[in-house]
């Protein structure tokens, strides 16, 4: 994909959460929000942009494209420390039940 439909696509998948998730597309410039969206395809990859639109979408709210772009990092390490944390808990949960099982 060129970079141009890369950030089109990004901006594309963001429209279909919002719609999806608040019933109205949002109110934004696809034309001026491309480069914010070249911006954070460039720092992560695009796959990784749509499982952090994924993920924001299930815990935001209220979300808005500007605050997703400017939120992205932030997002990115929350959304580790939340797999992270899941881990930790599955496996004290199995210690606990040998524990109790002994």
């Amino acid at each position: 994909m060129t970079d141009k439909q890369k950030r089109l696509a990004l901006l594309s998948r963001f429209d279909k959460h919002y719609t999806f998730k608040l019933g109205h597309k949002p109110r934004y410039n696809k034309w001026v929000e491309q480069w914010s969206a070249n911006a954070i395809i460039d720092s992560y990859g695009l796959e990784t942009c749509y499982e952090l639109l994924e993920y924001y979408f299930e815990v935001v709210p209220n979300p808005t494209w500007s605050n997703f772009a400017y939120m992205a990092h932030d997002i990115l390490e929350a959304k580790e420390q939340h797999i992270k944390d899941t881990k930790e808990r599955a496996e004290r949960r199995k210690k606990a039940r040998e524990w109790l099982s002994e």
